[in-house]
């Protein structure tokens, strides 16, 4: 049983889980994992205030390795300790469910209230799964965000605590802020720290992103104010000329207020577009909210207000006004301020960096939109796409794919 002695300092693990198999036309990920690895070792464990904890995958025919991190261990990745294959296999999200739990058992303080966790899933991210790797029989496994759903709520049954939530879920991969990811991981973690567009190799600038856990200036960061740190770190690591970059933090706490309001937006819109000449009008506006060329996505913020200034219809105009209104207006929302003692009122998207104007209209959460990308294979990636909560519980897919048929 774990001591109830709990010191008054607070203390951070983060769990980095990394999907570095080399997929066909992906740009290999082994060597940014070693220089990502040699990044966190530079900041180190300390049993006093950060424990760093790694999983390396890189492809079936090579063993799963993790392990602590600390300033003089591990130097590389064969260095970590070798996974069983029982806890190796990422079929189901077992290897994850097995990191997590394993790394919360080595950490002092799980259970204290003042033990602050943090989970990041990094690797290539696509057609709504992450860490892809391809197996002996040719055929590709990933981590689906309906299989990671089921991860996180087996951890809370197996720990006693149905209602314990990791206090981020971060991911250093592609197009993840989204009110999908939002309204999938509200029930496990509290905020959501993702990029809208992107994420350039090497990814995250581990070093000085965890700096400030393990050397605190003053107060040890609570999860909103190292959030707010880590999307001015990793933002201000990438130069504009060279690279466009974004990340958000997000309030998972409001994310059932989010899909109300999202849900309403969709169903005015799936009625409204039955008039070929608005559905026409609608999907333009889309179209022009498009996070970047490529991305099946577009910016909610900016969706909402093209479509206050382009429509007549007043339905579609003030649902589209109060879902806007809510992810970035602080004296439009409603809900609780920021975690600590430090609190501030903020709107759902409670921090958002970019480096670039040709971020300039990102707003910090997106929304699924295939028909945004001319000749995409949307049908393959759409039973996926099903299977999240908030395609289930709106009529945000019904409305996406009838746009998507019909341009």
């Amino acid at each position: 049983m774990a001591s109830t002695n709990y010191p008054a300092t607070p203390k951070w693990t983060v769990m980095v889980f990394m999907g570095a198999a080399t997929i066909e036309g992906e740009a290999p990920l082994v060597d940014a994992a070693r220089d990502d690895l040699e990044e966190m070792r530079f900041v180190g464990s300390d049993s006093a205030l950060l424990d760093i904890f790694v999983q390396i995958h890189q492809g079936a025919d090579v063993p799963a390795r993790r392990g602590r991190i600390t300033e003089d261990f591990p130097k590389d990745i064969n260095d970590l300790e070798e996974v069983g294959i029982g806890r190796a296999d990422l079929a189901q999200g077992q290897a994850l469910e097995s990191f997590i739990a394993t790394s919360l058992q080595a950490s002092q303080f799980t259970g204290s209230p003042n033990h602050y966790t943090m989970l990041v899933l990094w690797g290539h991210a696509y057609d709504f799964a992450i860490g892809r790797s391809h197996s002996s029989d040719g055929t590709v496994d990933a981590l689906d965000f309906a299989e990671l759903s089921q991860v996180l709520r087996n951890l809370q049954v197996k720990s006693g605590a149905p209602g314990g939530k990791l206090d981020i879920l971060a991911c250093d991969a592609c197009d993840l802020a989204t009110v999908e990811m939002a309204c999938q991981i509200e029930p496990f973690a509290k905020y959501l720290l993702c990029s809208q567009i992107g994420v350039p190799i090497p990814g995250w600038p581990y070093d000085r992103i965890l700096h400030r856990l393990r050397h605190p200036v003053g107060e040890v960061m609570n999860p909103v104010e190292f959030g707010s740190w880590a999307v001015r770190r990793f933002c201000e690591a990438y130069n504009a000329q060279a690279r466009t970059v974004s990340l958000t933090l997000l309030d998972l706490n409001r994310a059932e207020e989010l899909l109300e309001r999202a849900k309403r937006l969709a169903l005015v819109l799936a009625s409204a577009i039955g008039d070929p000449d608005v559905r026409d009008l609608v999907s333009q506006v889309f179209v022009e909210s498009q996070t970047g060329p490529g991305n099946p996505y577009v910016d909610v913020a900016d969706l909402c207000w093209n479509l206050v200034r382009s429509s007549d219809d007043d339905r579609v105009i003030d649902a589209a006004r109060a879902l806007g209104d809510f992810l970035i207006d602080p004296q439009g929302s409603s809900g609780s301020p920021m975690a600590g003692t430090r609190a501030v009122k903020r709107p759902f998207v409670m921090e958002h960096g970019r480096n670039s104007c040709e971020t300039a209209r990102l707003n910090g959460v997106s929304i699924y939109a295939p028909h945004v990308v001319p000749d995409i294979d949307f049908t393959g990636a759409r039973n996926q796409y099903e299977n999240f909560v908030f395609t289930q519980r709106t009529r945000w897919s019904e409305l996406v794919h009838v746009l998507a048929d019909v341009s």
